[in-house]
């Protein structure tokens, strides 16, 4: 730039002029005043009684005193703390900062104009034949290194294929689909006639603390030579029944000795009430499971929890006063099972109409139209991983035939 141009604008930079005014004092608002209220009445019609207007004019006045739930106004504006006169020093600085880049860039553009830019001829000494043949053997590197990509590319290309599966994969899968459905279509078919249970109810007693883990199970439910039921998991209450709740887990993952929920039934199933199963030593009710490490059954543990919401997982106690592993799960509250069954969990996920589908393959006398089997179990670890249960491998006594 020219030095009287940039003197100029040196002293354009420091003109007092250009200083920001100072900031204008704010002034106090007027205290807002209250307008009375007016309401929007019509006269009185001949034909109404006094006391009718007088009961209609306070219904309209309690209309139009009436607030919103939701505020849908704009927002109010207060144009003084928008119109603020701003000071001007940072865009004062920012600007001789532009200057002062502009100055260096035009001296660059100057010093290129005048001795014609930097060109490749000037090299000292000139390239000899030796370079030339070395920077055309880099060139063909750099071109065979192209081509081998494109050619790489290329073959990619011949070979890829759509991610939409060809005709005679989908012909393969129609088969597989068709034997599927010919299969299903050959076994019995059970219709549920379902009722509704109510999910709403709430019993703060269940309600987990903060500082408490508690494990979750799944399991898994099938009719016997028919449909799934659906996988429902369960929560157990280990800060409130550790005992019981460690003897389910146990059978959840199975024992030793081939004691297991998987692959028994649930042998008693109350329309709309409970339904029970569990029995991993006969699979019919009377049987009763002793750990491996204790010589008799284990006792209840307390009853301080109630059967207050549909779901509830309780342990089955004898009269004995024996836990056998043999667990009820309700289908609404049931007061007359409280201090009689000890309460260790309750259904927490699954299906929605899971419980409704098992009430429906019972029968009023507790037996089950079908068998509703325990085909899969498991549980998840504090990592959220899910682990399989084994099956169960006593051989159960035969069962009655039904009079046909």
């Amino acid at each position: 730039m020219h030095p009287l141009r940039e003197r100029a604008c040196d002293a354009l930079l420091n003109d007092p002029t250009l200083q920001s005014p100072p900031p204008i004092p704010e002034k106090p608002r007027p205290p807002r005043v209250r307008r009375p209220r007016e309401f929007k009445l019509p006269p009185r019609f001949p034909l109404l009684t006094i006391l009718f207007y007088e009961n209609w004019c306070n219904h309209q006045k309690q209309l139009q005193m009436s607030h919103h739930k939701v505020d849908d106004s704009p927002p109010e504006l207060f144009p003084e703390l928008y119109l603020k006169p701003r000071r001007l020093n940072y865009y004062a600085r920012q600007l001789e900062e532009n200057m002062v880049v502009n100055k260096d860039l035009l001296k660059r553009i100057n010093l290129i104009q005048r001795t014609g830019g930097y060109v490749d001829c000037w090299m000292r000494p000139e390239p000899t034949n030796k370079y030339n043949k070395l920077l055309c053997q880099q060139r063909q590197r750099v071109l065979d290194e192209i081509r081998k990509k494109n050619l790489y590319f290329y073959s990619r290309l011949l070979t890829a294929r759509s991610e939409q599966p060809l005709t005679k994969e989908f012909d393969e899968l129609w088969k597989d689909t068709k034997h599927k459905l010919i299969l299903g279509a050959s076994l019995p078919f059970i219709l549920f006639k379902t009722g509704k249970i109510d999910r709403d109810i709430r019993d703060p007693a269940f309600d987990k603390p903060d500082h408490v883990v508690r494990t979750k199970v799944a399991m898994e439910i099938w009719v016997a030579g028919g449909s799934k039921i659906g996988r429902v998991t369960i929560e157990l209450f280990n800060d409130l029944a550790p005992k019981t709740c460690q003897l389910f887990l146990a059978l959840i993952k199975g024992d030793g000795r081939g004691h297991a929920y998987m692959g028994t039934r649930f042998f008693r199933i109350v329309p709309e009430l409970y339904c029970r199963g569990g029995d991993v030593t006969k699979d019919n009710g009377f049987g009763c499971y002793i750990p491996e490490d204790a010589q008799e059954p284990m006792g209840a543990e307390n009853y301080t929890l109630k059967h207050t919401v549909p779901g509830v997982l309780s342990m089955v106690v004898n009269s004995d006063n024996e836990v056998c592993g043999q667990f009820n799960i309700i289908f609404k509250p049931l007061p007359q099972l409280d201090g009689k069954n000890v309460v260790f969990g309750r259904v927490v996920g699954g299906p929605a109409q899971a419980l409704e589908r098992i009430s429906a393959l019972g029968l009023p006398l507790g037996t089950t139209t079908a068998d509703c089997m325990i085909r899969y179990v498991g549980w998840y670890t504090r990592t959220g991983q899910y682990r399989e249960g084994n099956p169960n491998t006593i051989k159960f006594p035969p069962r009655r035939k039904a009079k046909k």
